[in-house]
């Protein structure tokens, strides 16, 4: 594959993204680091069973976050919602999984 070709590979997957959510990408960064420092502490995080629960925790909450503040003016029950918010799943995921996961074995163990 060409370097032409890449790039429009990436391109595409790129703008696949809702220009709306790609816009706040940023705040969504905020959301999840805000509660990494001020609601999901090392003093309350062993609560939950695993770093893949408090990662599903810290997901939800931001997403529902971004909603409130940036999107309420989308239906909750659009098609265009719904993409919006897979795309916050798998970006939080990609993004953000790994870590939480070790900040939850670093203070909690296994």
């Amino acid at each position: 594959m060409n370097l032409q070709e890449q790039i429009r590979r990436i391109l595409k997957e790129e703008t696949k993204m809702n220009i709306r959510l790609r816009r706040r990408l940023g705040m969504l960064d905020y959301e999840v680091e805000h509660r990494l420092r001020a609601v999901y502490r090392p003093d309350n995080i062993c609560r939950y069973e695993s770093g893949d629960e408090l990662v599903e925790v810290v997901m939800e909450a931001a997403i529902d976050s971004m909603y409130w503040n940036y999107f309420a003016d989308t239906d909750d029950n659009s098609g265009d919602w719904v993409n919006m918010y897979y795309d916050m799943v798998k970006y939080i995921r990609e993004k953000y999984g790994d870590k939480i996961k070790e900040y939850y074995h670093i203070n909690c163990g296994n």
